[in-house]
């Protein structure tokens, strides 16, 4: 009996062993994966970065102008200095030139800009416009002037016919009365109008008759 419980107790100890191996093994297999996705990761950033720092340095070789061929160098200070220096030599053992005469000619009018033509031809013509509306406007401020005069007449004739139209009555019994003989007293006390009137209508009785005669 001793001896089974020894071997079921070395049996469960080595049980629990190859537990905990197998545990350390899968560990340490995730750890690995792990570490070999961020390598990747880190390799495939470096890679682009790469890339990236490769294009731009051809970008801008490809912008820098190749040398010509033949080209000549720099033209050094020094040279440069005596080449001026001997122009000026030359230059004061010539005679002085004269003015010389201007390349345009100062006196001619400048040409004329494009489409100028057209926009002079249609100021013109606004301007035409604008004094024909003035004259119009002129004219039918004197066109209104006459109307309101003739309205005003019209209705002056019209207030006179009404006068005319009513009394019109009393001045033909006046005129029948003179005509039958009646004193200007009577037609004016009968008709009910001034004296004086009644005897205009007597006198202009009087005149018919006498021009009838």
């Amino acid at each position: 009996m001793a001896r089974q419980q020894g071997r079921g107790g070395r049996r469960s100890v080595w049980h629990n062993t190859g537990q905990t191996q197998s545990r350390r093994q899968t560990m340490d297999f995730e750890a690995l994966v792990n570490l070999g996705w961020r390598e990747a990761l880190v390799a495939i950033i470096a890679l682009l970065v790469l890339y990236v720092v490769v294009v731009l340095l051809r970008m801008r070789r490809l912008k820098q102008p190749p040398p010509l061929p033949g080209a000549e160098p720099a033209v050094k200070p020094t040279s440069a200095a005596a080449a001026y220096a001997a122009v000026q030599d030359v230059e004061a053992g010539l005679p002085p030139a004269g003015p010389s005469e201007p390349s345009f000619a100062w006196n001619e009018p400048p040409e004329p800009i494009p489409g100028q033509e057209r926009v002079e031809a249609l100021e013109r013509e606004t301007a035409q416009l604008r004094h024909e509306v003035a004259t119009l406007r002129a004219e039918l401020r004197v066109v209104d002037e006459d109307l309101r005069a003739v309205r005003e007449e019209l209705q002056r004739e019209m207030s006179q016919n009404r006068a005319v139209q009513n009394a019109s009555p009393l001045y033909s019994d006046a005129m029948q009365m003179a005509m039958q003989g009646h004193s200007a007293a009577d037609i004016s006390e009968h008709c009910g109008i001034a004296r004086a009137e009644a005897e205009l209508v007597v006198a202009l009785v009087r005149n018919r008759d006498q021009e009838s005669r």
